[in-house]
């Protein structure tokens, strides 16, 4: 990894993040460092289980009829499903691997989730205390109780909150396949999962708001990733976050997570223990305990962008549960132009709407649009200005001289031409490390962070954040892409700097903007050799 400067400005120093993010870059004359193959014997599972914890089984049922005032078994369970859940099983020959609710780079699974009660409507089942989700059986097992004084204190300061949403990642996972690139999946993933758990929330009747204060020690805490004997020489769990969930979760008064994690006893349960010796990859081991989160304070209301021609954001649990990540496309089929412009319009920031209703921060990242087959307009190079805030330090970072930064007419989208016509379909998979998925969609995109201001702002931490955001995005333009008929995947490998030359932008070390996510969205075309089996019938109970 590049060494971090001793002369530089702390504004333009070569921090820990910028340092990993320079090492572990696409670049047109080679990869970032990675397995030169897969070692299957040190291949790590993509379930936990903690062994000796009670479980406390969840139902399976098919919609929810009405929201419960607090948390209930069906209606954590509908939640929980339709965010970490499993969504079938699919099979080729003597292979069996199963697919999620939640999207994950190469189906590896970094991502942990916990909930954290204090207030439910059936404490006798699920009495106040942390739970795991276990997605492969759809089950909690109560890690730890919660003192019911405490529980009873935090019921009445925050009545409109019962408990929080934990997420943590096992980088292990990604890791064994992709190397140094591995934490930047992890954070992807964890924005995928967020953004699952906020519009599963609001199915159910709910609300989560991501709080963004606590110190990843806290987080830790709270969740019992620090007690190592726990762990059983299992991989170790990164804290990620704490996300409130509730009627209507309220950041203003701040939770007393120090005491909450304090009032935890009774401790049950070990991790499943290590299947192989694990190897670190340098640049992960470098930015692990580098970009750890100390305690931060609350951040400014967001700036959102205006309401839109179109109805907040809420899938049907049937379009959650069919959504898959498309192999191939057919490179042939256009995308509606209504479809299209829903599609973007849910990506932006809106406090009323799900998953972004949970996020705390200003919208960070712009998304640079490649088209290729959308109905009612040309091919060639978009942007989707998120971030106002930031608009006018964007646009003077983009030097390319011939972008011509023209409104779309008849849209309410802060949408812009840059180059049109133009056929993008060979460029735009060139820059996805040769992958013709990004050039076979109705359009591909590349989403363009603020990284050196939020790095400055917020420090080396924020680095995860801006991944989480991405995640996000993600996660809504794949259930998008469902509803109009098409199927989406995210694009992990893709050519940093030869993105940002598009736009003539920094491709240096200290560059304001980077580019941190691709995505695509067309036509899939089926593998007919794979069979697909139910999620969890007839494996547990039916639905009902």
């Amino acid at each position: 990894m590049p060494p971090l400067s001793e002369t530089a400005s702390p504004s333009t120093a070569f921090s820990p993040a910028r340092a990993y993010h320079e090492a572990s870059k696409h670049r047109v004359e080679g990869y970032a460092p990675s397995p030169g193959f897969l070692d299957w014997d040190s291949q790590p599972s993509p379930f936990r289980r903690y062994r000796g914890a009670p479980v406390v089984a969840l139902p399976l049922i098919t919609t929810l009829t009405e929201a419960p005032t607090r948390p209930t078994l069906a209606a954590l369970g509908h939640m929980m499903e339709l965010a970490l859940g499993l969504t079938a099983w699919k099979s080729l020959g003597p292979d069996r691997w199963s697919l999620r609710a939640n999207p994950s780079s190469g189906n590896l699974h970094p991502t942990e989730g916990y909930l954290l009660l204090w207030a439910t409507d059936e404490p006798d089942a699920l009495p106040p205390g942390l739970y795991h989700y276990a997605p492969q059986d759809h089950l909690l097992e109560r890690r730890a109780s919660l003192d019911t004084a405490l529980a009873a204190e935090l019921t009445a300061a925050h009545p409109g909150t019962w408990g929080a949403v934990g997420l943590s990642s096992v980088v292990w996972r990604e890791e064994w396949k992709y190397g140094s690139r591995a934490y930047r999946y992890c954070q992807h993933d964890l924005g995928h999962a967020l953004a699952c758990l906020g519009v599963a929330a609001g199915i159910v009747g709910w609300r989560m708001r991501l709080d963004p204060r606590p110190a990843d020690a806290t987080v830790s805490a709270c969740l019992g990733l620090d007690r190592i004997p726990d762990r059983n020489g299992a991989e170790a769990e990164q804290p990620d976050l704490l996300a409130l969930l509730g009627s209507t979760p309220d950041l203003a008064t701040p939770l007393p997570w120090d005491r909450i994690a304090q009032g935890l006893a009774d401790w049950r349960g070990e991790a499943d223990g290590p299947i192989a010796p694990r190897v670190r990859w340098p640049e992960v081991a470098a930015v692990l305990s580098a970009l750890d989160k100390g305690e931060t304070t609350l951040p400014a209301t967001p700036t959102v962008s205006p309401s839109t021609t179109f109805a907040p954001f809420a899938p049907r649990p049937a379009l959650i549960r069919q959504r898959r990540s498309a192999q191939r496309m057919d490179g042939k089929t256009p995308m509606e132009w209504t479809a299209f412009e829903r599609s973007l319009s849910r990506t932006l920031p809106q406090t009323a709407s799900a998953p972004f209703d949970l996020w705390p921060w200003n919208p960070a990242l712009n998304l640079l649009l490649f088209v290729h087959g959308v109905e009612g307009l040309e091919p060639g190079l978009y942007l989707l200005d998120r971030c106002p805030k930031r608009a006018t330090d964007f646009r003077a970072a983009c030097s390319a001289p011939d972008l011509s930064w023209s409104p779309i007419p008849g849209t309410d989208l802060p949408l812009f031409a840059l180059r049109t016509p133009l056929d993008l379909r060979r460029e735009t998979s060139k820059l996805s490390c040769r992958q013709g998925i990004a050039g076979r969609g109705a359009f591909s995109l590349g989403m363009i962070g603020a990284l050196g201001p939020v790095l400055e702002e917020e420090g080396d931490w924020a680095y995860r954040r801006l991944h989480w955001e991405a995640g996000m995005i993600g996660q809504v333009l794949y259930l998008e892409a469902e509803a109009a008929g098409l199927r989406g995947t995210g694009i992990g490998c893709f050519l940093d700097d030869a993105v940002h030359g598009l736009l003539g932008l920094d491709r240096g070390p200290y560059a304001p903007w980077a580019t941190l996510y691709h995505f695509t969205i067309g036509k899939a075309l089926e593998d007919s050799r794979l069979s697909t089996e139910p999620a969890y019938t007839p494996l547990s109970e039916p639905r009902r």
